[in-house]
């Protein structure tokens, strides 16, 4: 295993993609600052968590192409005739996938914090809060880096392999914006106001009649919190309520995708 992470890293230097992705996430940062610039009450928490919403996209077509070199150049086939084992090779695709992923949230977590709070001062979240986001969204980028590492890995073919990752990343983005609507329908309006200390004060509610029922909210709650993506967007629009749900999501979904990956990719017959 260490072997393969070495020749998996050493492989990182060379690659145009993981260069690629590494500019783009600093000119995203950039980009994003910039942006909320012109925007009143714009806080600091919101462009935090803002690349959360992209890089599920970027990390569809980083693994596939670094993935899918190693179908279409013979380095999975050489590497099991110099011995190495193929849930091996799997897991050691899967840890460079998640490094190179999160060293980019990293970057862009450092470009933000060190522009972004001269020109917008500093966090509104505490710093229990910010572990919580942060654990979550280290969750879901492994979550993403599961799901295309397994895609790739299965998928001999670059070109398919490629298209398949973005293609799901669409599905997924389709999927929360159809869940999420029910997802967070309450069973009553509520009529509110906040003082000016932030607290909340409720003046009236009622039954709201458009609520699908207990039992249809559950299960778009289910779907929406299990696609990564729809857990990005809960981060991104600082939606504190679900987060210490998502973990359970996440890792049942990381650990289902690979125990599943590895089991066909044990048996797949390579070209």
């Amino acid at each position: 295993m260490v072997k393969l992470l070495k020749a998996g890293f050493f492989r990182l230097k060379k690659d145009v993609i993981f260069w690629l992705f590494i500019f783009l996430t600093i000119g995203i940062a950039g980009f994003t600052l910039f942006r909320y610039t012109s925007n009143e009450g714009v806080s600091l928490d919101k462009i935090i968590n803002e690349f959360i919403t992209y890089i599920g996209f970027f990390i569809a077509i980083f693994v596939s192409i670094f993935v899918g070199k190693e179908h279409s150049e013979g380095i999975i086939r050489n590497k099991i005739i110099v011995g190495h084992n193929r849930i091996s090779i799997f897991l050691s695709n899967l840890i460079i996938s998640v490094a190179v992923s999160l060293l980019c949230e990293i970057i862009y977590l450092l470009v933000v914090f060190v522009i972004g709070i001269p020109l917008f001062g500093k966090m509104q979240m505490n710093s229990t809060e910010f572990m919580i986001v942060l654990l979550n969204t280290i969750l879901i980028i492994i979550s993403f880096c599961s799901i295309y590492n397994f895609i790739s890995m299965i998928c001999s073919e670059i070109t398919i392999s490629t298209t398949i990752c973005i293609i799901v990343f669409i599905a997924m983005f389709i999927a929360q914006g159809a869940f999420s609507l029910t997802a967070h329908t309450n069973e009553y309006i509520e009529n509110t106001f906040y003082d000016e200390n932030g607290n909340k004060h409720i003046i009236s509610k009622e039954l709201n009649p458009n609520y699908p029922g207990d039992e249809k909210v559950k299960q778009a709650r289910l779907i929406y919190l299990s696609i990564p993506q729809g857990q990005a967007m809960e981060i991104s629009n600082n939606n504190l309520d679900y987060l210490k749900q998502m973990p359970i999501y996440s890792i049942a979904l990381i650990g289902i995708v690979n125990i599943l990956g590895i089991y066909i990719f044990s048996r797949k017959e390579l070209k």
